[in-house]
């Protein structure tokens, strides 16, 4: 079978599992935190400050991660976000639920910093660890295990809360980091080709801006990304927990689980078909959304979220899997953990403002208000984007601009 072709190779193999469980503890980390702030009497702010400070993180360190995942060894680039990241959540734990807000605002940050430097580090090393014609299984192979861990960890993750708590259920996100240090341990990856020319990092990233910029179907998905995640991902992370309530662990880790399971029916089916007008088909796949937050805007039962969460994932995995096709088929290698930090950084550049801002709406305006407004967000910004040149195709002519300091892209056929 070819999707698990990229399995015979020893080091994408041990990369493979070591990230599929640093992504099972991920997984974890969501529906963990949240239900460990829960008891808290400002427990609305507190989840909301909470996540915005891992986001704002990510934000932060993102672009560093993306130049050092082009100029260093991208094993040793995990492993030094897996340290940081191990080191915040135990000082999360240290504290306590109950801890001051500024001391757990503190550990998020830094957990978020250590975020940003993974992103772009693991989304550059699997397609190096393999020969040309097994990168797209293995991508696909990927976004599959991942949807898969994204599953095991929701619905383990409520499951061990409800059994045990919310600090022992984070105890195991811990242990996932170890593991997947483990197995890094093993690969030599290479270091990645350096242009003499490059002096800085600074240059570095501008080439990696310049190749997006210069192409506006990328450039303004990306923008599309920024306002989803701020504004419509960004509430449902609040509005979940909030509107399930105490007391309803294992409900709460069996929607995360069921939004995770339907991502893994979406990248699988996109990864198996070519739609003749991708773009559009991935733009189409946000709007799976719209169930989930009609299900919150009138007051769906617990029971009820999971299957429309379930159809909100199929969306999202679909549309995930078509867009990380095309940024990869339209970028050269030398450049991708650049282009792949540019692509984190607009997905979550306002995503802590919007964490914020919806817990603050929640507090006055209510559930309703917030996912209403949410939906509306969704539809118009994927409708903006729809007329754009090469959306349609996920793909399309580089835009000519004034050559400066930064090289300017030969086009690469997507």
């Amino acid at each position: 079978m070819r999707l698990l072709e990229p399995l015979r190779h020893k080091e994408f193999r041990a990369a493979w599992l070591g990230q599929t469980i640093n992504i099972f503890g991920d997984a974890v980390f969501g529906v963990a935190i949240a239900l460990f702030l829960l008891p808290r009497p400002d427990a609305a702010r507190a989840i909301s400050l909470v996540l915005a400070m891992v986001a704002l993180g990510g934000v932060v360190s993102v672009l560093v991660g993306g130049v050092l995942a082009d100029r260093r060894r991208r094993t040793i680039m995990i492993i030094i976000s897996d340290l940081i990241r191990l080191t915040a959540l135990a000082a999360i734990l240290l504290a306590g639920p109950a801890a001051p807000l500024p001391t757990l605002l503190t550990a998020a940050l830094v957990m978020g910093l250590g975020l940003g430097l993974y992103r772009p580090a693991y989304g550059a090393l699997l397609p190096s660890l393999l020969p040309p014609a097994l990168i797209a299984p293995g991508n696909a192979l990927r976004a599959m295990s991942n949807r898969i861990a994204a599953v095991a960890g929701a619905a383990a993750a409520g499951a061990a809360v409800a059994a045990t708590s919310a600090q022992t259920t984070l105890i195991i996100d811990l242990a996932t980091f170890l593991i997947s240090i483990s197995t890094l341990l093993v690969i030599r990856d290479a270091t990645p080709h350096l242009d003499p020319r490059q002096t800085s990092g600074w240059q570095d990233f501008r080439e990696g801006l310049h190749h997006v910029r210069t192409r506006p179907w990328m450039s303004s998905i990306m923008v599309q990304g920024t306002v989803q995640l701020a504004l419509v991902n960004g509430p449902l992370y609040v509005l979940l927990p909030l509107v399930l309530g105490s007391g309803s662990e294992r409900i709460y880790g069996l929607v995360v689980a069921a939004e995770a399971a339907g991502s893994l029916t979406g990248a699988a089916f996109a990864g198996t078909r070519r739609p003749r007008r991708p773009g559009y088909a991935a733009m189409f796949c946000l709007l799976a959304q719209l169930p989930q937050l009609a299900g919150l805007a009138l007051g769906a039962s617990g029971h009820l979220m999971v299957p429309l969460s379930f159809v909100a994932g199929v969306g999202l995995g679909g549309f995930a899997v078509l867009w990380l096709s095309a940024l990869q088929a339209s970028t050269p290698k030398d450049k991708l953990g650049r282009v792949m930090s540019v692509d984190s950084l607009a997905n979550t550049a306002f995503t802590p403002i919007g964490l914020a801002l919806a817990g603050w709406l929640f507090t006055i305006a209510g559930p309703t208000a917030l996912a209403t407004i949410a939906a509306v967000v969704l539809v118009l910004s994927v409708v903006v984007v729809l007329p754009i040149p090469g959306v349609a195709d996920l793909g399309g002519p580089v835009t000519p601009r004034p050559r400066d300091n930064a090289t300017i892209d030969t086009p690469v056929a997507s």
